[in-house]
């Protein structure tokens, strides 16, 4: 009877010996289980935190770059501003001399020269002469003569004196206009003078810097 029991636990031992091991084992893999889950979820935080600060950073260079671009932007507006009013009074100060040019001689003769190189390239014999009011008379009655020669009948017309000096030549239905006025003489060259003062004050400017 003694001997049946003993039997009897030392099988209960060996089967709880071996629930014991598989239990032991289940609970080894859980762990290690629960252990690389862990180590994956601090691995995808890091990597987070990687790309937030990279994203951070990404984020304050753009707007580094925009600052910079905006205060650039600002700059060269401001620059083209000062240029244009710079422009502005080199014309007026151009204009006031074209002025007192029309009083000269030299002034006569050119706009002779330009008024029968006009006449070279028409075909009309009957014009629109438009010149100012108060033109030098000598001028007036020059350009007559000129259109006498060439045998074209003038019909006179007045230009304002906002156009300084010149004239504008137009066919009798005012289909096409010639404008040799000295203000669109003066007008055609703002480009030029203004890209020639443009490239002067960089110029300047990068040799004070």
């Amino acid at each position: 009877m003694i001997l049946l029991e003993n039997k009897i636990s030392i099988f209960n031992k060996i089967v709880f010996l071996k629930k014991k091991e598989e239990c032991d084992a289940l609970i080894k893999e859980e762990e290690e289980k629960a252990q690389r889950a862990i180590e994956e979820k601090v691995e995808a935080l890091k990597e987070d935190r990687q790309n937030y600060i990279k994203r951070r950073i990404s984020l304050a260079e753009k707007s580094g770059y925009e600052k910079i671009a905006k205060a650039n932007e600002e700059k060269r507006v401001l620059a083209l501003r000062e240029d244009e009013e710079l422009l502005n009074k080199l014309l007026s100060s151009l204009e006031k001399k074209l002025r007192e040019f029309t009083k000269t001689d030299k002034y006569i003769e050119l706009e002779k020269d330009s008024f029968e190189r006009a006449l070279d390239e028409i075909e009309e014999k009957s014009i629109n002469l438009y010149i100012r009011d108060n033109e030098n008379p000598k001028l007036v009655e020059a350009l007559k003569e000129i259109a006498k020669e060439k045998k074209v009948e003038l019909i006179m017309g007045e230009l304002y004196d906002f156009h300084i000096g010149g004239f504008i030549i137009s066919d009798v239905d005012r289909s096409y206009n010639i404008d040799l006025s000295l203000k669109n003489r003066m007008e055609d060259m703002r480009y030029e003078i203004g890209a020639i003062l443009h490239n002067k004050l960089r110029e300047a400017g990068d040799k004070i810097e």
